[in-house]
């Protein structure tokens, strides 16, 4: 990813086969950005790359609205992962920035364009979605 001032993407894992930035099979504007922990913390703010930003639960409803069992898997076998796993790290939830709040997040065993699902779970942490401004 290109540094830019103001912008910290530190978190992420840029080692995957995809850059640790896959993006969406169902909508372009939306990428899955790769956290290196696999604990969310509730607290911190995980920025996107330039030019994206990281999506709150409504942009996610809006975008993510059927169940169809069609298409690519959000990151499960995507980009050099075996299943959930990528170099030994087990991950699945990709959460949006008001997650804390709404427990939304998008399960990395889904279709691109199924439904948004809900868990307060730390655990797992996979990263985040991001939306091209």
């Amino acid at each position: 990813t290109i540094s830019v001032p103001g912008i910290d993407t530190s978190w992420m894992l840029t080692t995957d086969s995809c850059g640790g930035f896959r993006q969406s099979t169902y909508d372009s504007s939306v990428h899955y950005a790769v956290s290196l922990s696999t604990t969310w913390d509730k607290s911190k703010y995980y920025d996107c790359p330039s030019g994206y930003h990281w999506a709150c639960t409504e942009e996610g409803r809006k975008i993510f609205r059927n169940d169809r069992s069609t298409g690519q898997y959000v990151y499960y076998n995507q980009c050099g992962w075996s299943e959930y796993t990528y170099r030994g790290a087990y991950r699945y939830h990709f959460r949006f920035r008001d997650s804390a709040t709404t427990r939304a997040y998008k399960h990395a065993q889904r279709y691109d364009q199924y439904y948004i699902q809900y868990t307060s779970d730390t655990s797992s942490f996979a990263g985040v979605i991001c939306i091209r401004d």
